[in-house]
């Protein structure tokens, strides 16, 4: 655990005249809520964020044109009060409220909204999720750089409350990306007036300089220790806003985190270790809280660098994967074997397990591709994201499989969370342990195989799979959109360019003094519901 966190919660524990007093019940006296979050955001810029643990802090200070409930599935209004789908689903009309505020006290307008998604389609931002609306027209065309135009793009803001998006094909998906990072709007007269629309991240992002539309304003960031946000009065919706204060905790250690928890310094923690979860299943089972997540760990093939150009090489690695006994002994509860990228279920679709452990046809690959027992095989290093104890033993349970079954050695590079980021932007890695938490859309994590894709961290390239995503998308039905993910599902199980390890099942624990806590599928909190009871 972070020394400063430590520290910051010891500080908590000693306030109050010489009383002791825990964070927890200063927290429910005064509103203050104290939720462990993982990761220390590279930056709370939204059009560039990746990470679903700096997710949950940037929907604390925005919000988009629509907004997910905390059931995962319904959407609500957001910015937007109202909207309408034409027939035939191409043309989608958002009505803005007049009440939508920046934090600024300046109104968030149709242009606002119109600007910020050309930021997003920015080559020179390179925004890695800017996929997500490749549907609308002309909008890939601009980020790949054959249009320099805005003009071009089906993004148009007639009048400042009225915002208009015009797709090349129906998208089904497309309310439940708008309603999260990264398209929320940003005050882009800040970013012009402190280095330009295409820099990732920057001062603008600060405290006392973050200008947001958000139901909480940013306060205060100590690096590796909090960032506090604190309840916006401007807010259209502040009414029902019942939180004064959260502070979000750096947590990548979770026995550390639950022992903080223990302490009563932590009302939500971010997760828990495998250990712990029976123990407070036979005596506090109201504050256990684990849920199944839309959300894939896999293995990333870097296909550009040695050995893993070789798809014998990918395929051998990923046979080799006893995943039931992985999940048994590192995860528990807390993790469900994958034998497909989509979890099955998700949006309906169940895809076909192309990936199983197989210890004999791995051998067989790895000799034919000319490394026998190993013998050969340049030196393979396996990037984490962190520290963590679950990372940490999945890594030391895939070394012991691939050096029993295959003979080689991988040496485990766990690294902080911006170094990550880097590496994985940049594909300066030969195998990445990569998680990604997707929609209730198999669209969303199968696109990461297609050619180009700004979330395509392999390197992927294939014209089956560039084909079957075009397919999915000019589908009258979601029968055909299956048949289509099924050929990528395939594609991928062949080729491994991702080797799916584990669905996350995520456990975290939870205050008996926090009200509205809704689990779902996509980890979505709505933080008007959230309230504290003394």
């Amino acid at each position: 655990m972070r020394l400063p966190l430590l520290l910051a919660l010891a500080a908590f524990a000693l306030a109050g005249c010489g009383r002791m007093e825990t964070a927890v019940s200063s927290g429910n006296r005064d509103q203050v809520l104290h939720i462990g979050n993982k990761d220390e955001p590279s930056a709370l810029d939204p059009h560039i964020n990746t990470a679903s643990s700096t997710s949950t802090i940037l929907s604390a200070l925005f919000e988009g044109l629509v907004t997910p409930a905390s059931d995962g599935v319904t959407i609500l209004p957001g910015d937007a009060e109202s909207w309408e789908v034409s027939p035939g689903g191409l043309t989608l009309t958002f009505h803005l409220r007049r009440d939508a505020r920046w934090s600024s006290g300046e109104p968030v307008t149709a242009e606002d909204y119109r600007q910020s998604f050309l930021r997003i389609l920015d080559p020179r931002l390179g925004s890695e999720l800017s996929g997500y609306i490749f549907a609308i027209r002309g909008a890939q065309a601009f980020v790949e750089g054959r249009s320099t135009d805005p003009g071009s793009v089906g993004i148009v803001a007639p009048d400042p409350r009225t915002l208009v998006l015009t797709l090349e094909h129906p998208a089904p998906y497309l309310f439940r990306v708008l309603g999260r990072a990264p398209f929320y709007p940003v005050h882009l007269r800040d970013l012009d007036a402190s280095g330009g629309r295409s820099q990732r991240g920057g001062p603008w992002t600060l405290p006392g300089a973050l200008v947001s539309n958000g139901p909480f304003t940013l306060a205060e960031w100590r690096p590796n220790a909090f960032i506090s946000v604190r309840r916006n009065p401007g807010f259209w919706d502040a009414a029902r806003v019942t939180l004064r204060e959260i502070r979000f905790y750096p947590t990548d250690d979770e026995a550390s985190e639950e022992r903080s928890f223990r302490a009563g310094q932590l009302h939500v923690t971010y997760g828990l270790p495998k250990t712990k979860v029976p123990v407070y299943e036979s005596e506090h089972p109201d504050e256990l809280h684990v849920t199944k997540v839309l959300r894939t760990n896999f293995l990333t093939f870097n296909v550009a660098r040695a050995p893993f150009a070789d798809p014998r090489v990918r395929r051998a690695f990923s046979l080799s994967v006893d995943r039931e006994r992985l999940v048994g002994a590192a995860l528990g509860r807390l993790g469900t074997p994958a034998r497909s990228l989509v979890r099955p279920g998700t949006g309906g679709y169940t895809p076909p397990e192309g990936f199983r452990f197989d210890p004999s046809a791995a051998a067989a690959l790895l000799a034919a591709a000319g490394y026998p027992g190993g013998a050969g095989l340049p030196r393979v290093e396996m990037t984490l994201n962190g520290n963590t104890g679950v990372a940490v033993s999945v890594a030391e349970i895939l070394r012991e499989m691939w050096s029993k079954v295959l003979g080689v050695r991988v040496d485990v590079l766990p690294v902080e969370h911006k170094v990550y980021l880097e590496i994985e932007r940049e594909r300066q890695f030969q195998l990445l342990m990569e998680g990604y938490a997707y929609i209730p859309d198999a669209r969303d994590l199968l696109e990461g195989i297609v050619t180009g894709d700004p979330n395509n961290d392999s390197g992927a390239s294939n014209p089956a799979v560039d084909s079957a995503l075009v397919a999915s998308d000019r589908s009258p039905d979601e029968a055909g959109r299956w048949a289509a993910f099924d050929i990528m599902e395939a594609v991928n199980a062949r080729e491994a360019y991702y080797a799916p390890v584990y669905y996350t099942n995520r456990g975290i624990l939870v205050s008996p003094s926090v009200r509205g806590w809704r689990d779902n599928g996509l980890s979505i909190i709505d933080w008007r519901e959230i309230s504290l009871a003394r």
